[in-house]
């Protein structure tokens, strides 16, 4: 399993998170967003001829987690799987707190 942290086009400057199977056949890359989490997820056919790519933005750690217990890749690819769950958990929980903060910014 390979982890890396590449610099990303971004409005906001901040760097995706990409976590890779070692055979290559999952990616995954996560990176904040206004919204939340943004993901992207890359899986390969085992003959390579083939791949599925998926994206999308999770608002809430519910949602991210709901969408992460029903993929496959954490019976096929459980490091990966655990490392984006606690990687987009994180960044997922940054987003809760500073948006709860400016809320509250607002209120005053």
């Amino acid at each position: 399993m390979k982890k890396s942290t590449t610099r990303t086009s971004s409005s906001d400057g901040s760097a995706a998170i990409v976590v890779r199977s070692d055979d290559g056949d999952v990616c995954f890359r996560l990176r904040p967003t206004h919204f939340g989490l943004w993901v992207q997820r890359e899986r390969r056919c085992r003959d390579r001829r083939a791949r599925l790519v998926q994206s999308a933005v999770f608002g809430d750690a519910a949602g991210f987690s709901r969408w992460c217990e029903a993929d496959s890749v954490r019976f096929d690819y459980p490091i990966v799987f655990s490392i984006i769950r606690r990687e987009g958990g994180a960044i997922l929980e940054a987003h809760e707190q500073s948006s709860a903060a400016e809320r509250s910014h607002e209120e005053h």
